[in-house]
């Protein structure tokens, strides 16, 4: 833990070096081609042991080469991840490549979302790290690539790049088939959002989740059968919810982010490009739809799981609302730049708590970290 937390402490001086060293949009770039290479770097240089399935990855790896013909390949529950993998061994047939590979595509599809929504790409790097998003990325790698997919399709959506978008919501489908809720982006975007209708989007979800609870629940156990396992724990699967990992850890991260909904709802939106107002609209109805849910289904690990693809983007949300919430504030540019300071140094501050627990219960299997190299 000491290792992660003295890597995260250099990561933060390192990005607040760049920010008083460069202007906004080279820090910005900076900011990115950092993470990819320090956070993409640890990822990818880690041992077998460093992540619970990471093994498993490994072990596919070769079997996918093994089994390789295009007949097993279409037939795959992955057929697109079956490709992939089948064509790394043409580079190596060494299964670290898996993990290298697997580490420098999640890390760089995040790190391109971040810097197309965030303005503040440093605290949404360190966000990505404290709200466990990249411990977890070490260990469901599969899940986190179809994610990674997906957050650059909604970078294509919301540039009006339909197109890219269906290929690259297809192509995350074939890599992990939870990606079919990646559905839920295209059908926010069509849709012209306001406060009034946040508001009824939140009060309606809340009441069709708790009367249908028990048939949306058999509905993704339908969708999603291979996962039927996690939809509760049971001595018999020796599977935990998620509630019983973090003591309710899970609920009160959700309760985290349904404060900076509620700060947004009561904030004018101030910004002055109207493209980015569009795409915090589509932020705020992505993250209503992932605390909803969250609130409701917090004790299942299937729904966790498929509202990962939801709630990951509250590394860019929180560094707008606070954007937003600095704008509303009627003092000097100097104050303003303070106050942002302390905001940010706060929230950092806060998401460490969590960061330590689920650390401390090693979570994903992530301590103690190793590398490759010192086997």
């Amino acid at each position: 833990m000491v290792f992660y937390f003295g890597v995260l402490g250099l990561y933060i001086i390192f990005g607040i070096i760049i920010n008083f060293s460069f202007e906004n949009k080279a820090a910005r770039l900076f900011q990115s081609l950092s993470m990819i290479v320090i956070l993409g770097g640890l990822s990818a240089a880690r041992a077998v042991s460093v992540g619970t399935d990471t093994q498993l990855y490994n072990n596919l790896y070769s079997w996918d080469f093994e089994a390789g013909n295009w007949q097993n390949i279409l037939s795959s529950k992955y057929p697109l991840y079956s490709l992939y993998t089948y064509c790394l061994h043409f580079i190596s047939s060494n299964p670290q490549i898996i993990i290298v590979m697997n580490s420098l595509i999640i890390v760089t599809s995040v790190a391109i979302t971040i810097y197309s929504y965030s303005e503040n790409v440093f605290l949404s790097n360190i966000l990505y790290v404290t709200l466990y998003f990249f411990f977890n990325s070490m260990n469901i790698s599969r899940q986190f690539l179809a994610i990674g997919i997906l957050l650059v399709a909604t970078v294509c959506l919301n540039k009006n790049k339909i197109w890219l978008f269906w290929i690259l919501y297809i192509g995350a489908c074939l890599v992990h088939s939870t990606a079919l809720v990646g559905i839920v982006f295209f059908v926010i975007h069509v849709i012209h959002w306001n406060k009034t209708r946040f508001i009824l989007l939140s009060g309606a979800l809340g009441i069709v989740l708790l009367t249908f609870y028990k048939r949306i629940l058999n509905l993704f156990i339908v969708l999603f059968p291979a996962y039927s396992m996690y939809s509760i724990g049971t001595s018999d699967t020796n599977v935990e919810t998620l509630s019983s990992q973090s003591n309710g850890g899970t609920l009160l991260v959700t309760i985290f982010y349904l404060l900076f909904i509620c700060i947004a709802t009561l904030c004018k939106v101030r910004f002055q490009d109207e493209n980015r107002e569009k795409r915090f609209a589509f932020l705020t109805v992505v993250m209503i739809i992932a605390v909803v849910f969250g609130i409701v289904f917090y004790k299942n690990i299937l729904m966790t799981r498929v509202i990962s693809y939801l709630s990951i983007f509250s590394i860019v949300y929180i560094s707008e609302v606070i954007d937003l919430f600095i704008l509303n504030i009627d003092t000097t540019s100097v104050n303003r730049g303070y106050t942002r300071f302390l905001v940010v140094c706060g929230v950092i501050a806060i998401t460490c708590a969590p960061l330590y627990v689920q650390l401390n219960k090693n979570l994903s299997d992530v301590i103690p970290y190793a590398s490759f190299v010192a086997r």
